[in-house]
């Protein structure tokens, strides 16, 4: 799998940091699985974080503090036990080869999802996903028949699309397996299925899309997109 699409920086602190919203981590997770080259950045950033911390003036632990160090693992502690959870629970589920944090959360595999027409020739399923508080937005898988076009659109906020399986073209350029889309609201695209097998995309987005076409935008609020 040749990746060229990857996830933008700023994305990739707000994950290393904890910021970003659980939809956005699912979609950032799953290409984490299959991007080395993402992996690696990540691993970057942790250690950088680490040193500033390290660099930064100790400061004295209130009663509550202490207590809390005194039950959280140590780094190395932590450690240990990701590699006893890897080796226990593979990247990807064997019969699906889906990466583990999208295996989750799907009821069955791609050809038995029962997935939910929106227009002809493209279909979605909605997954579940736990808001925190002040969180908005969906978190979906979207299916598009080979040479179907997605609804020319824009974006109120951030949208992150993985490619699990085909691919689309649009004004940004080819996406297929593997490749993250990482838009904004300055991004206008119209996403078209381009080879002869179902284009199929993990979405998530922080606020609804908005659509140019007079027909598309009756379909929104149905659809909840």
């Amino acid at each position: 799998m040749t990746i060229r699409h990857h996830i933008g920086d700023d994305t990739l602190m707000a994950y290393a940091n904890g910021t970003l919203a659980e939809n956005l981590s699912v979609v950032v997770a799953t290409h984490l699985v299959i991007c080395p080259k993402c992996r690696r950045s990540l691993s970057m950033m942790e250690d950088m974080a680490g040193l500033l911390l390290m660099e930064a003036e100790p400061m004295e632990l209130v009663q509550t503090e202490r207590e809390l160090a005194e039950v959280i693992p140590s780094r190395a502690e932590q450690e240990s036990l990701l590699a006893a959870d890897v080796a226990e629970k593979p990247r990807t589920h064997a019969d699906s080869g889906v990466p583990k944090p999208l295996a989750d959360r799907m009821p069955a595999s791609f050809d038995d999802i029962p997935w939910r027409t929106l227009v002809p020739g493209v279909s979605h399923y909605p997954l579940s996903w736990e808001p925190v508080a002040g969180e908005k937005g969906t978190l979906r898988l979207l299916k598009i028949a080979p040479g179907k076009t997605i609804p020319e659109h824009s974006h109120s906020g951030q949208e992150m699309t993985l490619i699990l399986r085909g691919s689309y073209i649009d004004e940004l350029g080819r996406f297929q397996a593997g490749d993250f889309a990482d838009l904004d609201g300055t991004t206008h695209h119209q996403p078209v299925a381009d080879t002869s097998e179902d284009c199929i995309c993990l979405i998530a987005t922080d606020a609804p899309l908005k659509f140019s076409g007079f027909f598309s935008r009756l379909l929104q609020p149905v659809f909840g997109i």
